[in-house]
C-alpha cells in the first residue's frame, strides 16, 4: 500500500509539472515589426525616408498601423475587433489637423463593403465583382484586385493600373500574421495608385501599363525565407525605392 501511495505522489507529480510546463510554454511566431521606405527621386537625387510600424494584441492580431514621413507620424489606424473581425478602429491624422476619432467597417457575405467616417460622417461602399475579385472604390472609382493570398494584385487609379506579381515560395511581412486577409483590403482600399509594401507573399514585380514597362524586384531574403529587402524603380526609373523589412517574434 505504501509502495502504491508513493506512485501515486510520483504520478500526480509529473503531471503537475507537465501542466504547469504546458500552461507556462507560450509559442511564439515571426511578424513584421516595421518597414522603412527610401524614395530618391534620380533627377533631383532627393532623399524621402517613410516608415510603417506595426503593434499586436494579445490574441496576435494587428492592433495598430502608423505610417511616418521624415520620423513625423502622418496617419494611423488603432483597430477594434469582433469574432476576429476588424469592425472598427481609431483613424489619427492629427497631421493634417483632424481629431483623433473612430471608423467603421462593413462586411457583406464576408467581404469587406463598406467604410464609414465618424467625423465628416461619410461612407465609402465598395461594391464587389466576383469574377475577378475585384473591389471598387464608390467614392473616386479606384479599384483593386485581391489574389487567392489576400494580396492586393492589381490597383488602378486615375486611369493608371498596376498589377503585381509574387513569389509564393518565400514569405512576405504578412505571412504569420493572424487575420491578415483583412489587411490588404482595409489598408489599399482608400488608396489611389501607390506602392504595395504589406503582403502576405513578397513582391517580384509590377507591372505599370501607363508606359506598358515591368519593373523587377531585386529581393534579399534571410536564412527562414522571409523577405528583409526590395529595391525596384516606377515611373520609367524616375522613382527609386529601397524597402526594408523588420521583423520580430510576439
Amino acid at each position: 500500500m505504501r509502495h502504491f501511495f508513493s506512485l501515486l505522489l510520483v504520478s500526480v507529480f509529473l503531471f503537475s509539472c507537465r501542466k504547469s510546463d504546458k500552461q507556462g510554454s507560450t509559442e511564439t511566431v515571426r511578424v513584421i515589426d516595421r518597414i522603412e521606405i527610401k524614395k530618391t527621386t534620380t533627377s533631383t537625387g532627393n532623399v524621402l525616408n517613410n516608415k510603417i510600424t506595426f503593434e499586436y494584441n494579445n490574441k496576435k492580431e494587428i492592433a495598430k498601423i502608423a505610417t511616418f514621413e521624415e520620423n513625423v507620424l502622418y496617419y494611423s489606424y488603432t483597430y477594434t475587433y469582433q469574432n476576429n473581425i476588424p469592425v472598427s478602429s481609431r483613424y489619427d491624422f492629427t497631421f493634417g489637423g483632424d481629431p483623433v476619432y473612430e471608423v467603421r467597417y462593413g462586411y457583406v457575405n464576408g467581404r469587406y463593403a463598406s467604410y464609414y467616417d465618424t467625423y465628416y460622417d461619410d461612407i465609402t461602399n465598395f461594391s464587389y465583382n466576383q469574377q475577378f475579385n475585384q473591389y471598387t472604390n464608390s467614392i473616386n472609382g479606384n479599384r483593386f484586385i485581391l489574389n487567392e493570398a489576400g494580396d492586393v494584385s492589381v490597383i488602378t487609379a486615375s486611369g493608371n493600373e498596376y498589377a503585381f506579381a509574387f513569389d509564393q515560395t518565400k514569405k512576405g511581412p504578412l505571412y504569420n500574421v493572424v487575420n491578415k486577409k483583412w489587411i490588404p483590403a482595409l489598408w489599399y482600399g482608400l488608396a489611389g495608385l501607390t506602392v504595395v509594401e504589406i503582403t502576405t507573399y513578397p513582391v517580384t514585380s509590377l507591372f505599370d501599363d501607363n508606359i506598358a514597362q515591368v519593373n523587377p524586384y531585386t529581393n534579399t531574403f534571410d536564412a527562414d525565407g522571409f523577405v528583409t529587402k526590395s529595391i525596384f524603380s516606377v515611373a520609367n526609373g524616375s522613382l527609386q525605392y529601397e524597402v526594408t523589412y523588420v521583423y520580430k517574434s510576439i
